[in-house]
């Protein structure tokens, strides 16, 4: 995590906050891009835009409950899966705003999407695919982390990049196993 103080800033700020979100909810956090975010092209570096994926998960975990629920039990939260795709490209001192929603979950994996907003439009978007790990060899599941937070629930239905990615994972694990 390469974005210390905006992390301690989100993180405060979800910590404090006296209402908790539902994990459905769009998850806003605005920032801007600082000198140090940029590459030698001028404008702000891919890899800023994953470290700002995080930083939204972070928020969303924050703000719904999920960290506290999941920090008791062991369970720890792995990223399986990113695909980031760009549109525009920002640059210093643009404002922007990052929009995580979890859009859905199948088994062990849970999706979320990541939209990067710049004055109305879109300017990046990306697809994340998590799971939890938990202690030892424990198997944790999306229905066994909704239940932790009370909230049992079916997922809606998720796109096809998503099944797709989740169906390359299960492959790949297969030929590891």
């Amino acid at each position: 995590m390469n974005l210390f103080f905006r992390l301690l800033r989100i993180m405060l700020s979800a910590w404090f906050s006296k209402t908790r979100t539902h994990i459905l909810d769009v998850h806003t956090i605005r920032s801007a891009v600082w000198l140090g975010d940029h590459d030698p092209m001028g404008h702000m570096t891919n890899s800023r835009y994953a470290s700002f994926t995080d930083l939204g998960i972070m928020n969303f975990m924050g703000r719904t409950g999920t960290l506290k629920a999941f920090r008791a039990r062991g369970w720890v939260p792995i990223i399986q899966h990113e695909a980031l795709t760009y549109f525009h490209s920002m640059k210093f001192p643009q404002k922007f705003e990052l929009q995580t929603r979890m859009v859905g979950w199948d088994g062990t994996y849970m999706c979320f999407r990541h939209t990067f907003v710049c004055k109305g439009r879109t300017v990046a978007s990306s697809r994340m695919i998590a799971r939890l790990k938990g202690r030892g060899k424990e198997r944790v599941t999306a229905d066994m982390a909704l239940e932790a937070l009370g909230m049992p629930m079916e997922s809606p239905p998720l796109e096809k990049p998503f099944l797709d990615a989740i169906a390359d994972l299960r492959a790949e694990r297969g030929s590891h196993a």
